[in-house]
């Protein structure tokens, strides 16, 4: 792996109330000097310098220069640079192209968690990042998700037996405490709980429940499904009560409560049937993660990458307080 030239160059990172914003100080020649290369991809000091600088700036003063964060920061931020730019590369000879569509789209979804287009601004700009440069790191992820459906696309699912298999060596991370089989009522006020609770004495509880409940499952019959013993104090009522047992009216920050025991379970395992669909996904996860990491570290071993590790070692943390 060939070095470069070691040269100093410092991240300066600023301090305003709880927002830290990274930028770079060095001279124009040595901000174009190449830390990085992959194939014909390079990371320049400067790009180095404010990636490593918007990573750090989550700590505190004294944390974004332990030693220790700094290096864990660096090879992170290669890591993620060598990921993208074997993507790009891998994306040019199979023609996989994110559309302009599928950005939008992905930008707008993102924006929509915001309540207005200047707090989305605003938060780009507490992160140190332009607008363009955040919708380049957005291509940039969507394409990598892109090559990693590609590359996965042809992993089988597990086996029956694998599926069994995890499941008896890890039986106990499905045990279960005391449960009961749960519906709901909820009302916003105390004289419409107790007309209710009058009303339930000669109708089912789930008709009742999708008329008069200001709940969510409302549309389901108030019907909340299992509740394990010890997940919300007020639930916990419900297990002094038999099966087909309604409750009294109870009181909590969201309204009157009345309850509705179906069924109830004691402590134990949950079934091979209950957890089948996660074991699935988890063990789909492990193979295309498997696949993906075999491949990629098949594009490295191909590719041309150099690191000019003095350089990059050379890259210090400053912080300083705005006054």
């Amino acid at each position: 792996m060939r070095t470069f030239v070691q040269s100093p160059i410092q991240v300066g990172l600023f301090i305003f109330l709880a927002t830290i914003l990274g930028c770079t100080n060095p001279s124009s020649q040595l901000a174009q000097r190449t830390l990085v290369q992959v194939n014909e991809q390079t990371l320049t000091a400067k790009e180095f310098a404010n990636r490593l600088a918007r990573k750090l700036k989550a700590y505190d003063s004294l944390a974004a220069k332990d030693p220790n964060n700094v290096i864990r920061a660096k090879e992170e931020i290669i890591r993620a640079f060598i990921l993208q730019a074997l993507a790009i590369d891998y994306a040019k000879k199979e023609k996989i192209e994110v559309t302009d569509k599928a950005l939008e789209d992905e930008v707008n979804s993102f924006r929509s968690s915001y309540p207005d287009d200047l707090s989305f601004r605003r938060a780009l700009a507490e992160e140190g990042i332009s607008l363009a440069d955040w919708k380049d790191e957005m291509k940039a992820h969507l394409l990598e998700r892109m090559i990693f459906k590609k590359i996965t696309s042809g992993v089988e699912g597990p086996k029956p037996n694998e599926i069994e298999r995890y499941y008896q060596e890890n039986k106990e991370r499905y045990r279960l405490k005391e449960r009961v089989y749960l519906r709901q009522i909820i009302t916003d006020e105390l004289s419409k709980a107790e007309a209710i609770r009058d009303e339930l004495k000669k109708k089912d509880f789930a008709e009742v429940a999708k008329k008069s409940s200001v709940s969510p499952e409302a549309k389901a019959g108030g019907l909340i499904g299992w509740m394990e013993k010890g997940t919300v104090d007020i639930f916990d009522k419900a297990f002094l009560l038999p099966v087909g047992g309604v409750s009294g009216i109870l009181e909590s920050p969201y309204g009157f409560h009345i309850f509705k025991v179906e069924r109830k379970a004691p402590p134990g395992f949950a079934s091979l049937e209950e957890v089948r669909p996660q074991i699935v996904q988890f063990l789909m996860g492990k193979k295309e993660q498997a696949l993906f990491a075999s491949w990629l570290d098949a594009q490295i071993r191909s590719a041309r990458v150099l690191r000019d590790q003095s350089m990059i070692n050379s890259v210090t943390v400053e912080t300083r307080g705005v006054k």
